[in-house]
């Protein structure tokens, strides 16, 4: 192999000093600098309780900087498989075999994970995606960035045998530069299997094209590797081989729990980071279904379901921009424009069982509620709710509505009629910036927020008791990165998902501590998970009845899985 050297190339006005060899490079042609993420804070701080988009306040890379500091990157997914100690990127220290001063070679680099031994995933791992460091780019239109994910015997790369499971490509331009890209894709490792993931980075003649790695000098827990023939790299080799003291910045955001209930309940809503109309399991908001693009110009905050008709919901945006949804096609329709009362914008929006559809309005000073007349598209007001930022509403079965309040961070109960707001109790977190909120029908007592959580700079799913305004995370969208703003749900929960065991029931649920459990059959046994896919409790049965004891237990959503004669149900338990 041929003798291989990080070269660090000087630019003296226009004029390059270089060697025109391939060579290894941690040359950055970039101009743009990374902010820290002291000054990112110290923004967050001035910028106070806002009704509205956080992508007008922070580029995606800064909230992701914000939702890493503040939560850990182990936090942002179900499981988060990663072998980068930060997540930081060192300008100008990135990786790649390159031709100076810009167009690479070509390029491919890998890591390689062992989901059993390392990171404790036994029954196999469910890629959602993935996520590469870029240091350095220059492109004059853009290049395609391959990602793939391959199964293999644990222990055995750089050799052995890699079988495809998933790939995806991302195609790259300047404004990746110095960001963590994250990528959608699907993939599915085995049970037993270790998993690969490779970056594939093709020379395509031009020389116009040139790229880095994003990497840093933290350390790793597993090599960083890469393979390139024109720098003497023939086989996937360790960084460390080859004299370098950095480590790429990789993760993979998935499930180990693979598969799991599904709920016969369905949410609705908007996802605002990506302008996309969404559907999700409300015991599973990290599987967003992308169904069309929003046309809104404004943030789409407020929108509720038909509860006459639950293909449709309606919408309005913060300019007062009014539409109609077809749930099934994802298409808008407009049907006019809604102007908020007392310079306020819109917030949220939900039906009563009747079909009136109510809507609120704030200006982070007062808050109003108003009906909405869907045919002429008129807003008629209601009162003054009493709230400085009431930010969502939620009517459940009863009739009862609720909001909460992104100024003081209370819990409220919204008398309909004359729209005065009565305080019920904190909500325990920093809510900031725009979300929403929806009551589904199994679940009395509870209404759910998609909430912004300032203080953890993340947007989360949360359920909320409507005795005390105490609410609990159920998990993250996006990693908690994607901030979801209206939300409604139509169908039930239930308390049997699906793939239910004939024969066996188990009560009450919510519960407070003990769990019955009765089969026809013997149950054989019962393992308890939490939302992040780990064992929180595992238990031999051998008989037909049994009583579970989960008082244990933090408040939150679980999920259960039961054998019987050899048969694996999965169920949701709620634990108040």
């Amino acid at each position: 192999m041929k003798k291989i050297t990080l070269l660090i190339t000087v630019f003296i006005g226009s004029i390059g000093l270089m060697n025109a060899q391939n060579s290894f490079t941690g040359t950055s042609t970039s101009q743009q600098t990374q902010v820290s993420i002291e000054s990112l804070i110290t923004r967050l701080q001035s910028i106070g309780n806002v009704a509205g988009d956080v992508n007008d306040y922070f580029s995606t890379q800064e909230q992701r900087m914000l939702n890493v500091h503040y939560n850990g990157i182990q936090n942002l997914a179900p499981m988060v498989i990663t072998q980068s100690n930060s997540q930081t990127i060192e300008a100008g220290a990135g990786i790649a075999c390159a031709a100076h001063p810009i167009d690479f070679r070509n390029n491919n680099f890998y890591r390689a994970f062992d989901l059993a031994g390392d990171f404790g995933v036994v029954n196999g791992f469910e890629v959602t995606a993935v996520e590469f460091a870029i240091d350095a780019i220059t492109t004059p239109s853009g290049f395609p960035i391959t990602i793939n994910i391959y199964s293999t015997t644990p222990g055995s790369f750089p050799g052995g045998t890699l079988t495809l499971q998933g790939t995806a490509v991302h195609t790259a331009t300047n404004a990746d530069a110095l960001s963590i890209v994250n990528l959608p894709l699907s993939a599915m490792i085995p049970a037993g299997e270790a998993m690969v993931m490779e970056m594939v980075l093709v020379d395509d003649g031009t020389g116009t094209n040139y790229m880095t790695t994003g990497v840093n000098s933290a350390g790793e827990t597993g090599p960083s590797y890469i393979m390139a023939t024109d720098c003497g790299a023939n086989v996937p080799t360790p960084f460390f081989d080859l004299g370098l003291t950095v480590g790429m910045v990789w993760n993979v955001l998935g499930d180990d729990e693979p598969g799991g209930s599904a709920d016969p309940a369905e949410v609705f809503g908007i996802n605002n980071t990506t302008a996309n109309l969404i559907s999700f399991d409300p015991a599973d908001p990290t599987a967003l279904t992308n169904l069309g693009v929003s046309p809104a110009v404004g943030f789409e905050n407020a929108g509720a379901i038909d509860p006459n008709n639950d293909g449709t919901a309606y919408v309005l945006d913060n300019g007062g921009a009014f539409y109609s949804v077809d749930l099934a096609t994802g298409v808008y329709t407009s049907l006019g424009n809604i102007a908020a009362p007392n310079g306020e914008t819109w917030a949220g929006a939900e039906f009563d069982a009747s079909g009136t559809l109510y809507a609120l309005s704030t200006n982070i000073a007062t808050s109003t509620l108003s009906t909405i007349d869907i045919g002429a598209a008129t807003a008629t007001t209601i009162g003054m709710t009493g709230m400085a930022g009431g930010i969502s509403l939620m009517i459940d079965a009863n009739g009862d509505a609720y909001s909460h309040d992104i100024v003081d961070d209370n819990f409220y109960y919204v008398d309909l009629a004359t729209g005065t707001a009565s305080i019920i109790g904190s909500l325990g977190f920093d809510a900031n910036f725009g979300q929403g909120g929806t009551y589904i029908k199994g679940d009395p007592g509870f209404v759910y927020l998609s909430a912004f959580d300032g203080g953890a700079f993340q947007s989360q799913w949360r359920r909320v008791d409507v005795l005390t305004g105490a609410s609990t995370v159920i998990g993250l969208f996006s990693g908690g990165a994607d901030q979801v703003a209206w939300t409604s749900a139509r169908g039930e929960i239930l308390g049997v998902s699906e793939n239910a065991l004939q024969g066996f029931a188990y009560y009450p649920n919510p519960t407070n501590g003990a769990l019955s459990l009765k089969s026809v059959n013997n149950i054989d046994s019962v393992a308890i998970y939490n939302l992040l896919g780990q064992s929180v409790l595992n238990t031999k049965v051998g008989a037909t009845t049994s009583n579970l004891d989960i008082s244990g237990l933090t408040t939150g959503t679980y999920i259960m899985k039961v054998t019987v004669e050899g048969q694996t149900g999965t169920y949701k338990v709620l634990k108040n």
